[in-house]
């Protein structure tokens, strides 16, 4: 079967959770990346549980010609292989305490743990290569850790060469000092590590978890570092492992292009978080600057004009800009805008537009939060076949249909108020113009 068969067989299948032209969309980007598809951290505990949805994720990947860099971890294996073996360990700041005897087993573990995905993998037809020496420089920095390896560098050559010539690169998180010394190295640090130099679209860590949970174990969506972090390290609730893994993304997000993201999710999940703009986990992105105007310039007419076109495939009416009262969010980055008129007591949003390209990207929900920090009572309205009307069902208060619209509202509890904004939102003309 030739790539372009497979490519449109695999896009058959994943329509199931997405439309093919949003499945395409990514297909499309990611193809072009070359190396820098994505670096994905398989956490300790998917080898040990979910191996089999692991490799069928991977597996599906290599189909379309998609090849990632895989580092994994073996926290959970090496702590039962300790306990068995009564040998003490514990933890600082979520890092492991790594004695002489310690890093033995872990050297151990972590060979043995990198056979597995590597047997796995090669089962399903998959060249995929175990890297465990020679990719991590290291030095150590903080004594009371013991053997643990800070990375100084990384050779990310062998990589490079694997992918380039079709294989998978499975790379053990084990280092070395100048002089030789092997260390044991967080996992998450070196993902980190290797993204920092690669570059990649894509930044994945799979956990059995799927994502961060907040205080009410539900799935946190989205995390916007800008907005974001500083409220998240304070919560009691997000544990030592957890605060690690965030500082690091934090750095990284630094580092590396601001249209790169890093998803948390699980293996089962992997394709619905890479190949639609929903997703499946929590996605962080570095955030996105969003600025509010009451009044604005002939050039950003022209900005939010391209956005309102390119996000609804429709010409805007001549005169929509004429309008007083109305306040204009525009990102930064001129890909997304949010419309807001005052005619009547309560805000209406009359747009909401984030063009094609930049959906799944966590600028929609970025763009929505800074709206929303503004208004306590906001009703806007959409039509019935909207793809967005899911999104607006979880976070409304309510909503009405009317014939071809769908009427939304948060906030407004006075009926006089609600039934006011309804029938204004029905009247409101088109001022998107498609053509037949």
């Amino acid at each position: 079967m030739n790539n372009s068969i497979q490519k449109d067989t695999i896009i058959k299948l994943l329509s199931g959770m997405s439309s093919e032209k949003e499945i395409r969309k990514y297909l499309n980007r990611f193809s072009s990346d070359d190396f820098r598809f994505a670096v994905i951290k398989v956490g300790g505990a998917v080898i040990q549980n979910d191996l089999e949805n692991l490799v069928s994720s991977l597996a599906f990947l290599h189909e379309v010609g998609l090849r990632p860099v895989i580092v994994h971890g073996g926290g959970p294996r090496l702590s039962e292989e300790l306990t068995n073996r009564k040998i003490d360990f514990s933890f600082v700041d979520g890092q492991r305490v790594t004695s002489k005897e310690v890093l033995d087993v872990a050297i151990s573990i972590f060979k043995e743990e990198n056979s597995k995905i590597i047997s796995a993998l090669k089962s399903m037809g998959i060249a995929a290569i175990p890297l465990v020496k020679d990719i991590f420089e290291c030095n150590i920095k903080n004594k009371e850790l013991g053997f643990v390896g800070e990375v100084t560098n990384t050779h990310s050559k062998n990589i490079k060469d694997i992918i380039l010539n079709g294989g998978i690169p499975v790379i053990a998180p084990i280092g070395s000092t100048n002089d030789g010394q092997k260390v044991n190295i967080n996992g998450d640090k070196a993902t980190l590590a290797l993204a920092k130099e690669i570059l990649p679209d894509k930044v994945i860590f799979l956990s059995e978890i799927g994502g961060i949970l907040d205080s009410s174990d539900n799935l946190i969506s989205t995390i916007n570092i800008k907005d974001d972090y500083e409220n998240l390290m304070n919560k009691e609730w997000l544990h030592s492992g957890m605060k690690l893994k965030l500082q690091q993304i934090k750095i990284l997000l630094d580092s590396i292009p601001s249209n790169s993201s890093v998803s948390i999710t699980k293996p089962l999940n992997l394709n619905k978080e890479l190949f639609t703009d929903a997703g499946f986990g929590t996605l962080v992105k570095a955030g996105h600057q969003i600025d509010k105007y009451k009044n604005i310039d002939n050039q950003s007419i022209r900005t939010v004009t391209s956005i309102l076109e390119s996000a609804f495939k429709g010409k805007l009416i001549d005169n929509y800009f004429n309008k007083k009262e109305k306040d204009f969010y525009i990102s930064s980055c001129n890909r997304a805008s949010i419309v807001i008129s005052y005619e009547q007591d309560i805000a209406y949003m009359d747009k909401f537009a984030v063009i094609n390209t930049a959906r799944g990207e966590g600028l929609g929900n970025a763009m929505w939060s800074r709206m929303i920090k503004d208004h306590k009572k906001v009703f806007w309205r959409s039509r019935s076949t909207n793809a967005i009307n899911n999104f607006y069902k979880d976070v409304c208060d309510g909503f009405q249909k009317y014939d071809e619209w769908n009427i939304f509202w948060i906030g407004i509890k006075d009926l006089n108020e609600l039934t006011d904004c309804i029938q204004y939102a029905i009247k409101q003309p088109a001022t998107i113009i498609y053509e037949d």
